[in-house]
């Protein structure tokens, strides 16, 4: 999903002028001052959301929805992530590098407005730079 994509979906949320975040806020503040040893931030949301009217619950509802799914795909892909780390697992293949530096190399020199296929090439570039530094650390560490 694209990033203003994400924006626009969850603002209703998280925006400065949104009732719930107004609660949420209000919320966490007092509850912070009468709890400064830690409180639970479930009992922010409930105590939030019963500050909303049932028309503002039901603007606020959709939202919820989206930072649930969100936040459960997040939490999926952070486990997912962890077994094949765990389990020492690559998604590259052997000629993947070599593939994009060509591509890289075919767009050089590359300017602020390159792109390849679509895709900003610098973004591109860091990407594969990025990939090669994790390949050369993994290799220091399963060598240590």
């Amino acid at each position: 999903m694209a990033d203003n994509a994400f924006g626009e979906i969850v603002s209703g949320i998280t925006a400065p002028g949104s009732t719930l975040y107004g609660a949420v806020q209000e919320v966490r503040a007092e509850l912070h001052r009468e709890h400064p040893g830690g409180i639970d931030i479930v009992q922010i949301g409930h105590e939030a959301w019963r500050r909303r009217t049932p028309v503002q619950q039901a603007h606020a509802l959709d939202g919820l929805f989206v930072a649930y799914i969100v936040r459960l795909h997040d939490e999926e892909r952070a486990a997912r992530l962890n077994r094949d780390s765990a389990g020492g697992r690559t998604h590259l293949e052997d000629d993947d590098l070599a593939i994009l530096h060509d591509a890289v190399a075919s767009a050089a020199p590359i300017g602020p407005d390159t792109e390849i296929d679509g895709v900003c090439a610098s973004a591109l570039a860091n990407t594969l730079a990025e990939l090669e530094l994790l390949q050369h650390r993994g290799a220091g560490q399963s060598g240590n």
